[in-house]
């Protein structure tokens, strides 16, 4: 499957400018939400140069989904308020935070993944 490639390059040929950001990571932005779980079991890695990769790729496919387009920005109003209200109502996951953090932010998103999941089937 190709998320899990992708998820397996995520740390892979970083930008010099932009080092959050990979080849990989991009693909995954564009695939969006089948590699939201794969994602947050990255986030979980002891390895902080994962987490980072993981959390701007979690991040750009939720910003995606809420209008935003790289190199310009949201294409709505509302946005990234939307945005930055669902990222700080899951714990507001930071990849540089403490363990006990990162845990908690990640059981809050694994719950609301597993709720939309739940929300989506027939």
């Amino acid at each position: 499957m190709r998320v899990a490639e992708l998820l397996k390059r995520i740390d892979a040929a970083a930008d010099e400018l932009h080092v959050d950001r990979t080849p990989a990571a991009n693909e995954l932005v564009t695939i969006g939400r089948p590699a939201l779980p794969g994602l947050l079991n990255l986030m979980a890695s002891s390895n902080e140069e994962t987490r980072l990769h993981a959390q701007r790729t979690f991040e750009g496919i939720l910003m995606v989904e809420m209008g935003f387009v790289p190199g310009r920005g949201f294409s709505t109003p509302d946005g990234e308020d939307r945005f930055r209200a669902l990222w700080t109502g899951r714990g507001s996951y930071d990849w540089d935070a403490d363990e006990d953090a990162r845990e908690r932010s990640l059981a809050a998103w694994r719950a609301w993944l597993d709720m939309d999941n739940r929300s989506a089937s027939p």
